[in-house]
């Protein structure tokens, strides 16, 4: 038996990514660049170190970049016998409160009245509209360093991120391959009577065998006849026996599957008999949905343009979606609208009133973008979610998904 290929990024990769980054900052009229990982979810630092200590990343312009962490254990785990040929891309990591290790690596290189770019200030991912960085943090970074000028290029860097080479896409491919066999794991156990503590269980254990991981909010479960809502399962948090699938009840995931630092998502539905024919409906809807975006996704066209062409189906039907059509990977910066018709979403009253959103910004789409073609449709209560990553190609999209990409049914 051929043993398991797992790819990783040669480390010829970091020269390109610095290079690119160091491009981007002559571009921007940078001296230096702060970007901030920290606990958000797409994890910026990554992208300059192939790895994650939690913490932040000063690059320069003209010598090799600080990483600064929270704690001596980040850095410690690089000592071990079976680390030891392991190439670390950033030597000079450092411990310590956050806003000190900035002030310090700045004014060890004489940057105290430079123009500094910041990423993490702003932000536009899942849960994170407002930034990464703490207000005690920043604070401190202001006070010692008066004659500094910042400036947010959180989402000019995060497009920076988004083309991706052809090795870095062996490893969208391998994360997204991953996730195609957890939705196969779950359509084979959705029964009635089956826990769904069991199936969110049977396809992360899929993700970690397969050396992936999950981004917040992990993995987010549906399951129900009636069940509009999109997130993690409530027991999750707040403990109990979990739902057991019933005769009726729709299935549903979203399961954000990561490998080598780049985030994959499917949506995967399976509808039990009884299926009621709304359900039907729906998802015919949301295929139209994923066509109209297949047919859109092309090099030179806006993003924007995608997203009108994939809620096109969903507005003519007259339902509204609760999540995107249709965003970003790696990072999940660039979103679709939110909540079409959201005067139809229930749960309303006078005191929780819910509106559309509208993008925040557009780009143009080139070879090698990956984006999470999520198309759902809701009508009441009711909702269907399918899709997966589809990569933009040189002629046509890529689609790196098959299994969630419609609904299924079991008996």
């Amino acid at each position: 038996m051929t043993a398991k290929q797992y790819p990783v990024l040669p480390f010829a990769a970091r020269e390109l990514r610095w290079q690119r980054t160091r491009d981007f900052m002559r571009d921007k009229d940078l001296d230096c660049l702060l970007v901030f990982g920290l606990k958000g979810r797409e994890r910026y630092e990554g992208y300059l170190a192939n790895e994650v200590l939690d913490g932040v990343v000063v690059f320069f312009a003209d010598r090799d970049p600080v990483h600064l962490t929270w704690t001596h254990h980040r850095y410690t785990r690089r000592l071990a016998a079976n680390m030891r040929d392991v190439r670390f891309w950033i030597d000079d990591v450092r411990v310590g409160p956050f806003g000190r290790g900035v002030v310090q690596a700045l004014t060890e290189e004489g940057l105290t009245s430079s123009r500094i770019g910041v990423v993490g200030m702003t932000g536009s991912s899942a849960g994170e509209m407002e930034g990464l960085i703490t207000h005690m943090m920043w604070d401190y970074v202001l006070s010692n360093l008066p004659e500094a000028e910042f400036e947010d290029m959180s989402l000019d860097f995060a497009q920076t991120m988004l083309p991706k080479t052809p090795q870095e896409l062996e490893l969208v491919r391998f994360a997204a391959q991953t996730a195609e066999e957890a939705c196969q794991t779950m359509l084979e156990m959705i029964r009635p009577g089956v826990r769904e503590a069991e199936i969110y269980a049977a396809a992360v254990e899929v993700l970690h065998r397969n050396s992936c991981t999950t981004t917040y909010p992990h993995v987010i479960m549906s399951v129900g006849a009636d069940d509009p809502g999109w997130a993690p399962p409530y027991w999750t948090y707040a403990g109990g026996p979990s739902r057991t699938v019933q005769p009726g009840d729709l299935v549903q995931a979203e399961i954000m599957s990561c490998y080598g630092g780049f985030e994959t998502q499917v949506q995967m539905s399976v509808a039990v008999e009884p299926v009621p024919k709304v359900l039907h409906t729906l998802h015919d809807v949301a295929r139209d949905c994923y066509d109209a975006g297949l047919r859109a996704l092309r090099p030179g066209a806006a993003f924007l343009d995608v997203a009108r062409a994939m809620s096109e189906p969903l507005l003519k039907a007259g339902h509204y979606n609760m999540t995107p059509l249709m965003h970003s990977l790696a990072p999940a910066a660039f979103a679709g609208h939110i909540a079409l018709n959201a005067e139809q979403i229930p749960g309303q009253d006078t005191r929780r009133v819910f509106r559309t959103v509208e993008p925040i910004s557009d780009l143009e789409l080139v070879p090698g973008m990956a984006f999470a073609f999520e198309p759902n449709a809701c009508t009441g209560q009711h909702r269907v979610n399918i899709g997966g990553t589809v990569v933009v190609g040189e002629n046509a999209p890529d689609e790196l998904n098959t299994v969630p990409c419609r609904m299924h049914v079991v008996s």
